[in-house]
């Protein structure tokens, strides 16, 4: 699915640093000065959880599935999900990501959505199911090894077919991110590397 995401996300600091130095230049010949790229559209942030979310693994036992989610960063529980939930088919140790809070009117469509990591974007094919809080997940696999970087990086945005940036997940709670929803990255990496070893078919 992803082609080498942390090399990806290396290419997005480099396009980063590379972009402030571009910025710098223009200041001294401003009358001149083309951007690169059209400015994106605004997104409208519905809700900002950056600051009081953190992810949690939890090892279920078979029927139910091993599960890596969103929650609240005090007290949370993953039976409490606060959006975005990870679950393991513990039988064959496929990886599933329910991306919540989409719209209920596409429930039973497919789409295709962009993982963005940097300057970099990769497309998941994946399909909107209903859920419990009454609007939709969209639902897509995902290999573990892509998740377990995904969970090391500074930054994540999900974006859907129409091009807006539903989800953010950010490591730092201030940085400046446009999106419908955003979340934290606190904790990611050691809960996903214990979700893993939940994970393991048994």
């Amino acid at each position: 699915m992803f082609h080498r995401i942390a090399l990806l996300a290396a290419a997005g600091v480099l396009a980063t640093a590379c972009a402030s130095s571009a910025s710098t230049g223009a200041t001294a010949d401003a009358g001149s000065a083309v951007p690169l790229t059209p400015a994106a559209p605004t997104t409208v942030v519905v809700q900002n959880l950056a600051g009081n979310t953190a992810w949690l693994a939890e090892d279920n036992l078979i029927p139910q599935d091993p599960v890596l989610a969103l929650v609240n960063a005090i007290g949370g529980s993953t039976d409490n999900p606060q959006g975005v939930v990870i679950t393991c088919n513990a039988a064959n140790g496929g990886t599933t990501v329910k991306l919540g809070k989409q719209p209920a009117n596409r429930i039973g469509q497919n789409a295709t959505y962009r993982i963005r990591t940097g300057a970099s974007a990769q497309e998941v094919e994946g399909k909107f199911a209903a859920n419990k809080s009454g609007d939709a997940d969209f639902v897509f696999p995902i290999r573990q090894a892509d998740l377990l970087a995904l969970s090391k990086l500074d930054m994540v945005s999900f974006l859907s077919d129409t091009g807006e940036v539903q989800w953010a997940l950010v490591k730092d709670p201030a940085a400046p991110v446009q999106a419908k929803y955003i979340g934290s990255l606190k904790n990611m990496p050691k809960q996903t590397e214990d979700f893993m070893v939940f994970c393991n078919p048994k």
